[in-house]
């Protein structure tokens, strides 16, 4: 990109709607984002000023939504919406990628809920939690109590506990304290929070008293995640194999909620759509990008860290869910498969294929004929406000020229893939005769206003050929078409068809503006395009239409060839024979 104006783009974009204002609202978090401190300027504060006009069009719980599905990296970012709402404030929290240094500099800088917020954080460095805990914020990852007696004269007094923990607790754990009554206990170590610091210290001393044991023992180590087994007289543990696929479900926050292993528990919770390397599941960016674009999800590469039944590099494939009520997203379909050469080390970049780079090309492309096409049709149907019907028309002229774009770039992936082989078309069964009568009827008005004549002899008999209805009847007005835009007032065409022993013949004559061409100029994709309602591919040329025809019917096990003054198109019979073997089948 030569220029970046996306910032200018979007703060120019008025907003009208508070569907408008979500949508801007994460452009420029995404946006203000990726900015480094030092690089902070003018238009980046005007671009804090429209956040916060935003921000105050929605409520705390929206905006909080907002925020929740995009991850950023900005320490000022998670300043200012923590000097915001309770539910605000954990979002941008929860959402920040910052470093052990952003963190040591920014927790004193924020108010005292907001630093709540930061103990949930699972990846916190040590000189963090250090800091945290000297500003009162210690409930996490706490020692085991000591188990000390009280003494038996001492009176009943209320529980004394820190009130920095419980001045942060989030509006989730009210019900809990509004259910269980204030009781005056003998011993301030009893209650739920001591429980909480109990569990916590066994799964430390646990996960040490297996450290060792694996250390020790290494024959009686499990090694697939699972609890390891009790030093009985038992049989030398056998481990199990690795799966080679696994099925995912994430919620709309790409948090895992189902995972198709055993157990579960070793992907469930884990945040699928990260790219940060450090995470210990971290994603490429195309798979980040098809996430937050509700794409779906093609190849992607999954990295694991954890148990070695899952760990490793996974090729990750997915679909976007979204729910029937409304059409909210509700999260993803993944089936991670392993890759033929599965290795943690960093592989050289397999050979790409002209084929496979102009695939890529036409993807690239469609994003921004995407984004183009979706902003005119919201200002041709008015969904930002107001709009006066000049820019209407010009906004539905836009929508149109998208749309012809698009289909272009379909037809171009269409002919690479098939003639890639990456495209199979579906098998079926077609009557020619009714398909190619049927495609002339539609010819014959157009053909007439311009003193065309045509002679046409169609088998009276049905011609079944091997090839789909929809597929044949789509090649066939290809060919047709580009006929008719080519043919001059006043010429004579001719069209024939017939079946042979195995095979069913359509033969066209050429009009003369092709025929005088060789077959490397009428199979060119740079032919001169005709203007006429018929050529459907018109943006790309007659030779382009032509040449994807031969390719529909050669994937067909057909053929379209020229034979002087005429294209012939050749398609196997579907012969009764087969077809009785078939019904006794």
């Amino acid at each position: 990109m030569i220029v970046d104006d996306r910032l200018e783009t979007v703060l120019r974009t008025h907003v009208a709607s508070k569907t408008a204002a979500k949508t801007q609202l994460r452009q420029l978090v995404d946006l203000l984002g990726t900015v480094p401190l030092s690089a902070w300027n003018a238009r980046h504060a005007t671009a804090l000023q429209r956040v916060d006009s935003l921000a105050a069009m929605l409520s705390d719980e929206e905006c909080a939504a907002v925020l929740r599905v995009v991850p950023h990296r900005s320490a000022v970012l998670v300043y200012h919406f923590a000097q915001g709402g309770p539910r605000t404030a954990s979002a941008a929290v929860s959402a920040a990628r910052l470093s052990n240094e952003d963190w040591l500099a920014l927790i004193p800088r924020l108010p005292t809920t907001a630093r709540g917020f930061v103990r949930h954080r699972s990846d916190l460095g040590e000189p963090v939690r250090a800091l945290l805990s000297r500003l009162g914020v210690d409930d996490f990852l706490l020692p085991e109590p000591a188990h000390a007696q009280a003494p038996a004269n001492t009176k009943p007094h209320p529980v004394a506990t820190a009130p920095a923990p419980i001045a942060i607790r989030e509006p989730a754990a009210q019900p809990v304290q509004s259910i269980v009554p204030p009781v005056f206990q003998t011993d301030a170590e009893d209650g739920i929070g001591a429980i909480v610091r109990r569990i916590e210290a066994f799964r430390r001393k646990r996960k040490e008293r297996d450290d060792a044991a694996a250390s020790d023992h290494p024959g009686q180590h499990n090694p697939d995640g699972i609890a390891p087994r009790l030093p009985f007289a038992e049989e030398a543990f056998t481990a199990r194999p690795a799966p080679l696929s696994i099925d995912l479900r994430t919620d709309a926050n790409g948090m895992v909620t189902g995972a198709g292993i055993d157990p579960p528990g070793m992907l469930i919770g884990t945040h699928a759509f990260n790219a940060n390397t450090s995470a210990p599941v971290n994603c490429d960016g195309d798979m980040e990008r098809a996430f937050r674009q509700r794409q779906p999800i093609r190849a992607g590469r999954l990295k694991i860290d954890g148990a070695p039944a899952v760990a490793g590099v996974w090729q990750a494939d997915g679909t976007p869910l979204f729910a029937p009520d409304g059409g909210r997203f509700t999260g993803y379909l993944l089936r991670l498969r392993r890759p033929l050469t599965a290795s943690l080390a960093p592989q050289a970049a397999p050979a790409t294929t002209d084929a496979d780079r102009l695939r890529q090309l036409l993807h690239e492309l469609r994003t921004p004929i995407n984004a183009i096409q979706g902003f005119a049709e919201m200002i041709q149907s008015q969904a930002l406000g107001a709009t006066p019907h000049q820019y209407r028309a010009m906004a539905a002229s836009i929508a149109s020229d998208a749309a012809q774009i698009l289909a272009g770039f379909e037809e171009v992936e269409r002919l690479v893939k098939l003639e890639s082989h990456a495209l199979t078309l579906e098998p079926g069964e077609a009557d020619a005769s009714a398909i190619v009568a049927r495609m002339v009827e539609q010819l014959l008005p157009v053909l007439n206003t311009r003193n065309v004549r045509l002679a046409v002899a169609i088998a009276p008999a049905p011609l079944p050929v091997a090839m789909a209805a929809e597929e044949l009847e789509r090649s066939v007005w290809r060919v047709l078409s580009v006929i008719a835009a080519s043919v001059a007032p006043g010429e004579r065409l001719t069209i024939a068809l017939d079946g042979e022993s195995n095979a069913a013949r359509l033969t066209i004559a050429l009009p003369a503006s092709l025929y005088r061409l060789d077959d490397t100029a009428l199979f060119a994709p740079d032919v001169s395009a005709s203007t006429g309602s018929f050529t459907a591919p018109a943006m790309l040329g007659n030779g382009f239409a032509l040449r994807l025809a031969r390719a529909e019917f050669e994937a067909a096990t057909g053929a379209l060839v020229r034979e002087g003054e005429r294209l012939l198109i050749t398609l196997p019979l579907c012969t009764p024979s087969a077809n009785a073997v078939a019904v006794q089948a």
